[in-house]
């Protein structure tokens, strides 16, 4: 189990049990005490958790109902967010919005060197938090529940100071137009200042996200410059991208 997945997995048990020992987190998640410890630290210097003697708590901030599906589609997921890491150069700056897939590509990241990263993802900030040689910002705002996303007023003013080499967006769905969407109209403003702030924009999306999902207008695909994806997309799709210059980045 990778660390964004224990992350998931214990905050999960303490909203199931309000509190919980690092033995009982440990066998949950199928690794050692020792890595409980450290997952633990990384969750409450985010504010997520309260740490005890033997155990952990939800912390008074945290929201009861915490939904972060992680494993929804996850080998699809896994799958883009690996192929991330390979276009993004050493010693730039990138935009790292919300969703599980760009937490998952948040860890593949710290293989690269020198990265000024700017992220609205919780789960994100807590996988690249500890690696030396970056330059991580946190966006401030509202904690959108769904999927760990800071959005509103806040947030838009902070990314909005900001100007970037490359934005690495997320979507709920993708619409036969080309339209993507979201289930959250809140959290479009700060998706749409990530775009006008950045030099280059990648969608990563996997190939369920062509079947729907989300009812509030966002941007369009054909705004972006590299489309990743886990499979060939949709003929009519395809002929967005062609139409839009869209270079489309699959698995080899």
């Amino acid at each position: 189990m990778r660390n964004f997945e224990r992350h998931a997995k214990i905050l999960s048990m303490l909203q199931s049990h309000e509190h919980a020992s690092i033995d009982a987190l440990a066998a949950a998640c199928n690794t050692t005490a020792q890595t409980i410890r450290r997952d633990l630290k990384e969750l409450a210097q985010a504010g997520l958790l309260k740490r005890f003697h033997g155990g952990a708590m939800l912390a008074d901030a945290t929201p009861v109902a915490i939904s972060y599906d992680a494993k929804r589609n996850l080998p699809q997921k896994e799958l883009v967010a690996s192929l991330v890491p390979d276009l993004i150069p050493n010693d730039s700056s990138i935009f790292l919005s919300g969703g599980s897939t760009l937490a998952f590509a948040a860890e593949g990241l710290r293989r690269r060197d020198g990265l000024t990263i700017v992220t609205n993802n919780l789960h994100a900030a807590v996988a690249l938090f500890d690696r030396k040689g970056f330059e991580l910002h946190v966006v401030g705002g509202l904690s959108r529940i769904a999927s760990g996303s800071i959005t509103g007023e806040r947030a838009v003013d902070f990314i909005g100071r900001f100007k970037v080499d490359i934005a690495v967006l997320g979507t709920s769905g993708i619409d036969a137009d080309g339209t993507l969407l979201e289930y959250d109209h809140s959290i479009v403003s700060s998706m749409r200042t990530m775009i006008s702030n950045s030099r280059k924009k990648i969608l990563v999306a996997d190939s369920s996200k062509f079947q729907g999902g989300g009812v509030v207008r966002g941007a369009h695909i054909s705004e972006f410059d590299i489309f990743v994806c886990d499979r060939k997309p949709p003929a009519i799709m395809m002929e967005l991208l062609s139409a839009g210059g869209v270079a489309l980045h699959l698995p080899k």
